[in-house]
């Protein structure tokens, strides 16, 4: 008789595990990927710039090299597993 009351959450306490890493994966595999590119000319940014104003920098420079072809565009991580 108890063993049959401690299985109902052992069982739910397992479904909420799996649903959870299920998740974490398919979140993970659909991260965008940047594929290596060599920009010569980068965003130049005064040292005391917040993070936000290089990340947006940075941005700029990444959307120049990929319209003039120096660099790929991003893709999400699960093309790469897929071939």
């Amino acid at each position: 008789m108890i063993n049959r009351f401690s299985r109902v959450p052992r069982r739910r306490l397992i479904a909420v595990v799996v649903l959870a890493a299920t998740v974490t994966f398919a979140w993970y595999a659909a991260q965008p990927i940047y594929p290596a590119c060599t920009v010569f000319s980068g965003a130049y940014v005064p040292a005391g710039a917040s993070a936000s104003d290089r990340d947006a920098a940075y941005r700029q420079a990444y959307e120049q090299a990929l319209a003039d072809g120096a660099c790929g565009p991003s893709h999400a991580r699960f093309r790469d597993w897929t071939g």
